[in-house]
């Protein structure tokens, strides 16, 4: 059923501000060995890209493409170069709008009927802008490619931006979570750095010893956010934030709530105070050499490559596996749509065929973002592996767990925030607050078709 979208966006709003996928910062890397590995996959995919032989034909177009990557602005404008040499009477326009702004301009431009041609969509929000008639049906785009296929990408991305049997976004990359820490802080105190063989229990230890509150320096920071922080270590303990399999909330498992305290633990003992953390953002708290260890979506890792303060510090690892030895991160990705009313909806579908195609993906392997189409991942990570140990990102992948998303997401989500936030102020205990939210998080995904 369509609704109106006026008022579900704003507890929409509220839940974008708070899960970022990709967002912030300045200038995409591209260190001079991409070229090198994005000529040589280049010319292997050009033999099967789609063309036509009047694909600069027809009148002039000027697509207008929004996003909130500024990290990403190299890597986004080489697929749109590789685009306009295909058609190069299609013209797209990039903009870019820091996070909180972008979905207000979203909200408002929904609304009004002046959504751009193409749009970068996240999980959190997708069904309100599908269940108001705002976003148009992909399912049509080998007409423009004939290799254009959902198979392509990770089923678990391609779910989130299907509804029935519709897809509503295409998917532009993948992420996971990993451990990032500060070498000159470990050798500072002589501790061993981080491995995929750690567990919590390592962790712990060393950030115990890493510890030196007199001088500013906290061993972890536990910071509230669901996606790169406390969320992946209810999976490593078993438990959940959904279990898609009874689709019911899983905060009130005991091994979710027995991750959390431990998670909680870290935070009381080892990190910057919650009023230091709220203050401060949790990027600059690592590059300034306040943390030594953190985790981070791994699109995040380019504002440590491009800072002169720590591009030389950092190292990263996967995460440290749980008690019981499971090691989860979690997965997302986001997707490019195009409105439902858009003026040019046969350029813009043209466009996103192009930049969902493997060589679409293969043009933008420079940037942090990891290429949605499977394999072009291990070309991604050609390209980078002389910056961070981009192994650990693709072992990390192959046992993520899908970054939750439902229908009701942006209800559930709300809730979710405001009994976590009860905790990390002190005013509500892990199992009260978990108890709670599980109660309240079931009745919204009882009214779920």
């Amino acid at each position: 059923m369509k609704k109106n979208l006026a008022g579900l966006f704003v507890a929409a709003a509220m839940v974008v501000s708070l899960c970022a996928c990709g967002s912030g910062g300045s200038g995409s890397t591209t260190p001079d060995k991409t070229s090198e590995v994005a000529a040589g996959a280049a010319t292997e995919a050009a033999a099967g890209a789609a063309t036509e032989a009047a694909a600069g034909g027809g009148d002039a177009v000027t697509l207008t493409y929004v996003t909130w990557n500024e990290n990403q602005r190299g890597q986004i404008q080489d697929t749109i170069d590789g685009f306009q040499k295909l058609y190069p009477n299609i013209k797209v326009d990039l903009q870019i709008t820091p996070w909180g702004e972008y979905w207000t301009k979203l909200e408002a431009a929904a609304t009004s009927g002046n959504m751009a041609d193409i749009v970068t969509m996240h999980t959190n929000v997708v069904a309100k802008y599908v269940n108001g008639g705002k976003l148009a049906q992909l399912d049509d785009l080998t007409q423009y490619d004939d290799t254009f296929s959902y198979d392509n990408y990770p089923e678990g991305v391609t779910k989130l931006y299907t509804f029935g049997d519709a897809h509503y976004g295409v998917p532009k990359d993948k992420d996971c979570v990993v451990l990032v820490y500060n070498k000159e802080l470990f050798d500072q105190v002589g501790v061993e750095y981080p491995n995929a063989d750690w567990s919590w229990n390592d962790v712990e230890e060393a950030a115990k010893k890493l510890t030196d509150k007199e001088n500013g320096v906290y061993g972890f920071a536990a910071y509230n956010h669901d996606q790169e922080g406390w969320g992946n270590f209810l999976y490593e303990n078993g438990g959940s934030i959904i279990d898609e399999t009874t689709h019911q909330s899983g905060l009130d498992k005991p091994e979710s709530i027995e991750a959390m305290e431990w998670y909680m633990n870290m935070n009381a003992n080892y990190s910057p105070s919650n009023e230091m953390m709220a203050e401060v953002n949790y990027i600059e708290l690592f590059a300034t050499g306040t943390v030594a260890m953190q985790t981070f979506g791994n699109w995040e890792l380019s504002y440590f490559t491009e800072n002169e303060l720590v591009k030389d510090k950092f190292a990263i690892t996967e995460l440290p596996a749980g008690p019981a030895g499971i090691k989860a991160t979690q997965m997302n990705g986001l997707a490019l749509s195009v409105p439902s009313d858009c003026k040019n909806m046969e350029a813009a579908k043209k466009f996103v065929a192009y930049a969902g195609s493997k060589q679409g993906m293969l043009d933008s392997i420079n940037g942090p973002a990891i290429p949605a189409f499977t394999g072009v991942d291990a070309d991604w990570a050609k390209a980078h592996d002389d910056l961070y140990d981009t192994g650990a990102i693709l072992k990390s992948m192959d046992y993520g767990v899908q970054f939750v998303g439902t229908e009701s997401k942006t209800k559930w989500s709300e809730v979710m925030n405001t009994y976590v936030a009860k905790i990390f102020n002190g005013e509500a205990s892990v199992e009260e607050a978990f108890t709670q939210a599980a109660k309240e998080i079931n009745e919204i995904l009882a009214t779920e078709k």
